[in-house]
């Protein structure tokens, strides 16, 4: 079993019940991957497409596995500029 935290930045939406943006969550199974891990949180699957996670300062893909101790932040893409 593994614990990670998970941090909700900019505009993502917050499916946790506690509403905090940043939780800790405990005793997940070992080899879980992001997108299985917002899954079961509640983010919905065209959701979770739309999603860059970034794993200990690193952005990776959904399909990476977690593991024991990561920060995992949740962000969108963001774009701009000159109009």
């Amino acid at each position: 079993m593994i614990s990670i935290t998970i941090e909700l930045m900019a505009a993502v939406r917050n499916p946790f019940p506690n509403k905090k943006r940043k939780n800790k969550l405990n005793q997940l199974r070992n080899g879980l991957s992001i997108r299985e891990l917002l899954s079961q949180v509640g983010f919905h699957k065209k959701e979770i497409e739309q999603l860059i996670p970034i794993v200990n300062g690193t952005r990776t893909t959904l399909d990476s596995q977690l593991n024991d101790g990561d920060h995992l932040w949740i962000t969108f893409p963001l774009g701009g500029g000159l109009i």
